[in-house]
């Protein structure tokens, strides 16, 4: 079973009492590529109801101003430029925070005692632009985002149909936009053959039992501007009434699952046998996390992890 005393961590943001803050100007596009002269940084990837930190080096940067890809094991994030808009370094916590336009919080780079300081150093002052930098970085709560209307004449047979034929995963955003519909909605819509919901406490089971197994999975924790991916096993699972938290030493997660309001278990069919995912949203319809077993590209998947997902329970009361 997970014990207890769950870990600290701290959210990519701006509090309202910060002070000290210096303004940074960073064309993150093209800086990305450079960053691995950093050396191992903690990053931090959070939203509403997930804290996601990951400890390692920059690296393997590909893509272009639309989306930018580091794939370099420990760190291993999507990122969205458009949404990188104001820059800041704290230097009571060591972190460079990054927001997007409307001050919500997109991720954050921190100093550990093993990053090259000189490089460090060197960034933060090749960066560095004068300005009051409250009136760049904003405080508060994000605002709440309306969720999504099914449309009354949406063709569930044709979505069904249409799922049911993807031979690969990344044809599933381009169906829900050919169909009008949002990806929770889509899941209502999909029929228990593609997804069914199941009780948010069943995540923390599935994560106890893949730990106990040793099992490899993937957690992906995002926003709209960074998504950010732990790939390998869990050691240390943690609760403390609803929240559950991982405390590994180059993984550490924080998930309130208060803030969450449904958990789906969801298949995609792929020309290689299919994709099991446990998929988790909050009350606004945004996807807050994704769960899914390690899989090598081009690989089908593990049927460990297929079995685990598929054992757990329905939500009482859906038929």
């Amino acid at each position: 079973m997970p014990d207890t005393s769950l870990p600290t961590i701290e959210a990519p943001t701006v509090t309202a009492g910060a002070t000290g803050l210096l303004r940074l100007e960073v064309d993150w596009p093209t800086v990305l590529p450079r960053l691995d002269a950093l050396g191992p940084v903690r990053v931090v990837t959070a939203n509403s109801a997930i804290i996601h930190e990951k400890t390692g080096r920059f690296g393997n940067v590909s893509g272009n101003g639309h989306a930018i890809i580091v794939l370099n094991r420990d760190v291993d994030l999507r990122i969205f430029p458009r949404h990188w808009r104001r820059t800041a370094y704290d230097p009571a916590a060591g972190a460079i925070l990054v927001q997007d336009a409307a001050g919500r919080p997109v991720h954050a780079i921190h100093r550990t005692a093993d990053t090259d300081a000189a490089a460090w150093d060197a960034f933060l002052a090749e960066h560095r632009t004068d300005g009051d930098v409250a009136a760049g970085l904003d405080s508060g709560e994000p605002p709440v985002e309306a969720v999504a209307t099914v449309p009354a004449d949406i063709d569930v047979a044709g979505l069904r149909a249409a799922w049911a034929a993807m031979a690969d995963v990344h044809e599933f955003h381009g169906m829900l936009k050919r169909f009008g519909v949002a990806r929770l909605d889509a899941m209502r819509l999909a029929g228990g053959e593609f997804a069914r919901e199941i009780p948010l406490a069943a995540v923390t089971g599935l994560l106890d039992s893949a730990r106990d197994d040793r099992m490899e999975i993937m957690i992906f924790v995002g926003n709209a501007g960074c998504i950010q991916i732990h790939t390998g096993t869990i050691a240390t699972l943690r609760t403390d009434g609803a929240v559950l938290g991982i405390d590994d030493p180059a993984f550490r997660l924080r998930c309130d699952l208060a803030r969450l309001s449904s958990a789906w278990v969801v298949f995609k069919p792929t020309d290689k046998g299919g994709i099991t995912t446990v998929e988790l949203y909050n009350a606004q319809g945004e996807n807050c996390a994704i769960l899914c077993g390690q899989r090598d590209e081009d690989k089908p998947e593990r049927t460990e992890w297929r079995a685990l997902a598929r054992s757990m329970p329905d939500l009482p009361g859906v038929a």
